[in-house]
């Protein structure tokens, strides 16, 4: 090998990778349940808005998904490296609580 060569290591680590191995998986299941339940949420009667007050709705559930993916990708990579299942379902559960509980407390005190 040539010793004047330029050095080309990716300057980052490779996909699936430390902290945030398997983060599309997480990502993508978690955007998707936070539509789902967000979606069905009822909308009250709205003199011509429901289709506005729908699509708040699916934002708001979009912006849950990732806020719990993020979570959820950090505490399983730190917390469950061995993918303890019982502990991914407590995880699941603790993510969805915590973050349930600051978006109805940012919602209440904005709203």
């Amino acid at each position: 090998m040539n010793d004047l060569a330029p050095n080309h290591e990716p300057h980052w680590p490779p996909v699936g990778t430390g902290l945030w191995t398997r983060w599309w998986g997480y990502l993508v299941r978690w955007l998707v349940f936070g539509l789902v339940i967000h979606i069905f949420l009822p909308v009250p009667d709205s003199d011509g808005y429901f289709w506005s007050q729908k699509l708040d709705q699916a934002l708001l559930g979009l912006a849950f998904g990732l806020v719990c993916a993020v979570v959820f990708t950090v505490a399983e990579n730190k917390l469950n490296t061995p993918r303890v299942k019982w502990k991914t379902w407590g995880l699941v559960i603790a993510t969805w609580l915590c973050v349930k509980t600051a978006f109805v407390s940012v919602i209440a005190l904005l709203g």
